[in-house]
């Protein structure tokens, strides 16, 4: 969710924080913020004439924390994003003194006419007839602001900040050169072959044998319980029984009859077991539980919440060798019959050493063999042969990935994730198309080749450049309008002019 957040970030929309969107919306009681009255003195941002104190953040952070709730819908959490939204309001507000008081600097200025000009044309300060009301703005600079003059340097500071933002949109350009290397870098697709060495499992067919896991074990023992007592939760058991059932369904939508009827043959079924009949002899000719029927309704050993409720609450209250009553749940009636009982305990060190040993032997095979392969393969690259070659000198054969475009994950199927794989896979050229490295990929150490790349077609890259024009000059305007911002912070505050209290708004300060 954040990083749809901070894509979504667009200076213009942050900056004149007094008119976007419905100004009303806290005055009208929907923010449940009361008014903050005239400035406290504790600012929170200074910087030559602009002073801006907690009211100021509090009402910002306010906005924004509805906009992203609104976006966000049910899966809003007002908790885990506090944080974000405290740092990313006082960012926006640091921004917007910095360009007003840069716009200052420049000789730029707000006129009486703009402020008012803008103050008018917002829809939220009209009447029901559609005229300027100075009531309803009276009101909204008294109880958001403390009073008009602060509200009006909120706006005059808001309206300087856009000033500079449009001085600096005008600089960002795009080249014909630009568009086209971006449209190219969106089609451009391309295959691939790979060879993936597993550092964490053999392949099959290579499996340690139990010789060599007994070696294993009594060479590292005292390793084993060392990590056998570092993570003894793993090894706790809640207890559990063994249990068949036999299932009469009958839906909850069906009507008396159907119910009565359903719950008949199960009380006929119950009373043969009791009568002496076979458990699992029964159940294979009346059970309606296709997963357990032909097992004699087995239903293995299981802990309390693998089965519905209504099983669970009657195999546990169950001595051994005992029949349930008929128990209902969404699926039918059934009747449990527990055949062993389990108690609560760890497992001691003596029955999980040899799974220890497999796990831990194992990976130190799959790592020791990885480690092996790669040197060689890397050798047999380095001499000239081809991925292909070097793996087939080696017993092994590669896979082939694509044709993919790229991708901001790196995603790459086999592999998962590899943004620096897939990157460098694009950066090959088909007349030196081995790759000199091994990737790191999940657990996996790999070694590329490329085998194909599919330009697009002249009509498809011109139709992408259109396509592209609007968004990637944005995206140059927001990106340079944020690296000149941070360059004028870092000045303003080297010469000690630029003071921020961070402490007084930030969680955890």
């Amino acid at each position: 969710m954040l990083e749809s957040i901070r894509r979504g970030q667009r200076w213009l929309t942050l900056l004149l924080v007094a008119f976007v969107g419905a100004v009303f919306v806290f005055f009208m009681g929907t923010g449940g913020q009361s008014g903050s009255g005239s400035p406290t003195g504790k600012m929170v941002i200074q910087l030559g004439d602009f002073n801006l104190d907690t009211g100021e953040y509090q009402r910002l952070r306010a906005r924004q924390e509805q906009v992203y709730r609104e976006q966000a819908g049910d899966s809003f959490d007002a908790q885990a994003l506090a944080p974000f939204l405290d740092s990313q309001t006082l960012r926006s507000l640091i921004d917007s003194v910095v360009l007003a008081q840069s716009a200052h600097d420049l000789g730029l200025g707000v006129s009486r006419e703009e402020i008012q000009n803008l103050v008018k044309q917002s829809s939220s300060f009209r009447d029901e007839t559609g005229n300027f009301s100075v009531e309803a703005f009276n009101n909204y600079a008294e109880y958001e602001f403390g009073s008009q003059r602060n509200f009006l340097a909120t706006v005059r500071r808001d309206l300087l900040s856009q000033k500079m933002v449009t001085l600096l949109y005008d600089q960002a350009t795009l080249s014909e050169a630009e568009l086209r290397d971006s449209a190219l870098y969106d089609l451009e697709e391309i295959r691939f072959a790979y060879l993936a060495l597993d550092t964490a499992s053999l392949p099959p067919g290579e499996e340690l044998g139990d010789d060599a896991l007994q070696a294993y074990l009594a060479a590292n023992e005292d390793t084993l319980k060392v990590r056998y007592q570092t993570d003894i939760a793993n090894y706790s058991e809640s207890e559990r029984v063994h249990a068949a059932h036999i299932l009469v369904q009958v839906g909850p939508e069906a009507n008396e009859s159907t119910t009565e009827e359903a719950r008949s043959r199960a009380e006929a079924a119950r009373e043969r077991i009791l009568a002496g009949e076979d458990f699992a002899v029964v159940a294979a000719e009346v059970s309606e539980d296709p997963g357990s029927r032909e097992e004699g309704g087995d239903l293995g050993v299981f802990a309390r919440g693998v089965n519905v409720p209504e099983i669970d609450n009657a195999a546990f209250s169950l001595e051994v060798g005992g029949v349930s009553q008929i128990v209902q749940s969404g699926f039918g009636f059934h009747i449990v019959q527990v055949s062993e009982r389990l108690p609560a305990r760890t497992r001691p060190f003596e029955e999980v050493a040899s799974e220890l040993a497999r796990e831990d032997a194992t990976a130190q095979a799959a790592a020791d063999r990885a480690a092996r392969l790669s040197e060689a393969i890397s050798e047999e690259i380095g001499s000239g042969m081809s991925l292909k070659e070097a793996a087939a000198s080696q017993d092994l054969t590669t896979s082939t990935a694509g044709p993919l475009g790229r991708r901001a994950d790196g995603f790459v199927p086999g592999l998962g994730g590899a943004p620096e794989l897939l990157n460098t896979a694009f950066a090959l050229a088909l007349d030196a198309p081995t790759a000199q490295r091994v990737f790191e990929a999940g657990s996996n150490r790999v070694f590329i080749q490329l085998l194909e790349r599919t330009v697009p077609q002249e009509e498809e890259i011109q139709a992408a450049v259109e396509a592209v024009r609007t968004n990637l000059l944005n995206a140059k305007r927001n990106r340079l309008v944020q690296e000149w911002v941070d360059r004028q912070r870092d000045e303003f505050e080297k010469k000690g002019e630029l003071v921020v209290n961070s402490q007084l708004v930030l969680s955890g300060s």
